[in-house]
């Protein structure tokens, strides 16, 4: 590697920018005070060290653009969405250019940064004001106080016929003397008093067509310089609408006044803006009084809701004009039946403005409709129970008599009904037998639960109350009610499954808490009195046993954090929190190898060599965390159980229909009376490696979940003392979500 000399060095450190200068071999060999201090790396060793080492969470994209420039490929970038560590956002201007040495090959790179958030912020904002102010409905423009054009909207463009080029021009130029004297008048007025003010002007459009313009004016200043800042909306629709409706008010009051009905102008909110003569003597109340009404105040309690909802669908346009009955309460406290027929008028800008209601007196009609109503009610009640359905059988079991009510249960008409076997409309036959059983042996039954079947041979279940009508000492008919019971039925069976489900959730529960409180608590403790002890005898402790006890520490701590890691993924995984995004994975190898790259170390401990063997090129479609993490788990299993000098093959085939992976260890392989424990999610079987590592059983449960969620399969073949061979497949069809 070749080093740079020492004044080189210092004139990094100062510069003015974050830099840093890395070999070929991404190594720092220089870095300036504000790379130090733009990464946050005040604490952090640095020189010598990879830049990968350094920042471990650099992507895939960074690395192709290290590659590529040290091939000779320099790359820059004027704004590129940076997120630090502590989640805030920024914009960076990045350059990465390769340095020579003096034989004249590439000998690393040089990358240097700059933050220009403030840069890129003030041009978005500009540009979301311009988009803004674009959109909106009116005409927006700014002035000087000499009346100079400084900004104008589209709207304000389009309006007049004009471009952007009238942009310091004077009110004189672009308008003529006549339009731009009242425009000086009104900015004069403004930057006078200091305060806005509302004008309306009448400007005609390039038809010669009057146009009259609302306008709000307001003063402000920039760099000391005083502005005029102008927003303004076309009201010429709004002022023709006002006097088409003077000129109607007239022949409206004439007919309105002298109507023989009662008629009535309501507000959307409800309140009375006009009412007849008519009306009012049929509430009642005298024609100021009524004024100080509402329908809602007038309106009989029990007819509000739906009055209140059948003239917000009049309002709402949902329809156009309706007629309908209601209530209305007298002066007196009497009820007034009425018909009202209804229609909405709107105003110019489409928004709803009055009511416009007929109302007719129906009460003495309505008295006569609810007398006919009462007697037929008062005959039905007697022969239908309100909820159970009656009914009648001879001693043949056939149907004699049975309430209307049947067919609101069961869809059959009655007349279909009567006449026919009662064995007809039992769901099961063993319902009847049970029932027909109980009558015999008991002469009555009580609750007792059949299952019935409507006219669309759909099942009801039923809760029946019969008894036997006996005569002389003979069973001559069979009497009774039944009462639909299906929803309660079904209730009980979604409360018998909340309670699978729940017992289940306490079983994952205690399951949970048990590792936290065992498997993850030990290695913790331990550490902590590794620490104790180390900190205790620290100024007599010689280097290599406080390394030995750092060592130790380490190594429990990370045992505790691949539990925690596991535990994490297995909890997400039992509560359907792992979201499913399988992707197209072109670099298949690379991902092995990356896995692969995890276990090295522990398998270097142990001297045992990890081997993968696929085809060139090989690629498929999968969540590509799932993968890793299925992947990761059986080498990490199978470096555990395999014996110091060992070997842990991974190998991947694939074929038209599925990919089949394997990875095959050596080791002291799995009792063939344990293999059924290891995919069982209420046994979560785990036993020590082969150097006493201990594991925490979640790992194998998370990869079958992981693999069943690809529609794959996962299976074990285990020899003692032989070794043991965990295969799984992927589907080659898979719903993608996008390219990794």
């Amino acid at each position: 590697m070749n080093q740079l000399s020492r004044s080189f060095k210092n004139m990094i450190a100062v510069a003015p920018l974050p830099m840093a200068i890395v070999d070929t071999e991404m190594r720092y060999l220089a870095v300036s005070e504000k790379w130090i201090s733009f990464y946050s790396l005040e604490n952090t060793v640095v020189i010598g060290r990879s830049h990968y080492e350094v920042f471990p969470e650099i992507g895939e994209n960074w690395k192709r653009i290290h590659t590529g420039c040290l091939a000779g490929k320099d790359q820059q970038c004027d704004e590129d969405r940076f997120e630090r560590a502590d989640g805030t956002v920024m914009w960076l201007k990045w350059e990465v250019r390769h340095w020579r040495n003096d034989e004249g090959q590439i000998g690393g790179l040089v990358m240097s940064s700059e933050d220009v958030s403030d840069k890129t912020r003030i041009f978005s904002n500009e540009k979301r004001f311009q988009l803004f102010m674009d959109q909106l409905p009116g005409l927006c423009w700014i002035t000087d106080k000499h009346n100079v054009l400084k900004y104008a909207n589209k709207c304000f463009y389009d309006t007049f016929q004009l471009t952007s080029d009238v942009i310091g021009k004077s009110s004189d130029e672009i308008f003529g003397r006549e339009i731009a004297g009242h425009f000086q008048e009104n900015n004069e007025i403004v930057l006078n008093s200091g305060q806005g003010k509302d004008f309306q002007q009448t400007v005609r459009d390039a038809h010669g067509h009057p146009q009259v313009f609302k306008t709000h004016k307001f003063p402000f200043k920039v760099a000391d310089e005083e502005m005029v800042g102008a927003i303004a909306f076309n009201i010429t629709k709004s002022k023709l609408l006002e006097e088409e409706l003077y000129q109607s008010e007239t022949q409206f009051k004439l007919a309105f006044e002298h109507s023989l009905i009662g008629m009535a102008l309501i507000t959307p909110d409800g309140k009375l803006k006009r009412v007849n003569k008519s009306l009012c003597q049929m509430l009642g109340y005298t024609e100021a009084e009524m004024k100080g009404l509402t329908i809602q105040g007038m309106t009989h309690p029990d007819d509000l809701e739906k009055s209140v909802m059948t003239l917000d669908d009049l309002g709402n346009r949902k329809i156009d004009k309706i007629k309908f009955e209601k209530r209305y309460m007298h002066k007196n406290g009497k009820t007034i039946w009425v018909v009202i027929a209804a229609t909405m008028l709107y105003d110019g800008s489409g928004q709803p403005l009055y009511y416009v209601s007929q109302i007719e007196d129906i009460t003495k009609r309505k008295e006569i409709e609810n007398d006919l109503v009462l007697s037929e009610k008062k005959y039905r009640t007697i022969f239908e129970n309100v909820q159970d359905v009656f009914y009648q059988t001879d001693q043949n079991g056939l149907v004699t008599e049975i309430s209307p009510s049947i067919e609101k249960y069961s869809g059959y008409p009655r007349k279909a009904i009567i006449g026919q076997p009662v064995a007809n409309f039992y769901f099961y036959v063993q319902d009847r037998e049970r029932i027909t059983e109980a009558l015999r042996t008991r002469g009555f039954v009580i609750d007792f639960e059949v299952r019935l079947k409507t006219s669309d041979n759909q099942l009801r279940y039923a809760s029946v109350n019969a008894h036997l009508i006996i005569e002389n000492g003979v069973m001559i008919a069979t009497e009774g009610s039944m009462r639909d019971v299906t929803i309660r039925k079904f209730h009980e069976n979604a409360l018998q499954a909340l309670n699978t489900e729940l017992t289940a959730s306490n079983e994952q529960k205690n399951n949970l808490l048990s590792i936290i409180g065992h498997d993850l608590r030990n290695p913790i403790s331990g550490s902590l009195q590794l620490l104790d002890y180390t900190l205790a005898d620290f100024e007599s402790s010689t280097p290599d046993e406080v390394r030995s006890s750092l060592s130790l520490m380490k190594q429990e701590l990370s045992n505790a954090n691949n539990l925690l890691e596991d535990l994490l993924a297995w909890a997400k995984s039992q509560f359907n929190a792992v979201s499913f995004n399988p992707v197209k994975i072109a670099d298949l190898a690379g991902l092995v190898e990356k896995c692969m790259q995890t276990v090295q170390p522990m398998a270097l401990k142990k001297r045992i060599k990890v081997v993968r063997q696929m085809p060139d090129g090989a690629d498929l479609t999968a969540d590509k965390g799932m993968l890793e993490t299925v992947i990761r788990n059986l080498l990490t299993n199978a470096v555990k159980f395999t014996n110091t000098g060992g070997e842990v093959v991974i190998s991947v085939a694939k074929n038209e229909v599925e990919t089949l992976f394997s990875v095959q260890d050596n080791g002291k392989g799995i009792p063939k009376q344990k293999i059924g424990e290891l995919f069982n999610k209420h046994t979560n079987y785990t036993t020590y490696g082969t150097a006493g590592e201990k594991g925490t059983g979640l790992g194998l449960n998370l990869c079958h979940d992981f693999v069943l969620k690809h529609g794959g399969r996962l299976w074990v073949e285990s020899k003692e003392d032989v070794g043991s061979t965990f295969f799984f497949t992927i589907p080659a069809t898979l719903t993608m979500a996008q390219p990794a």
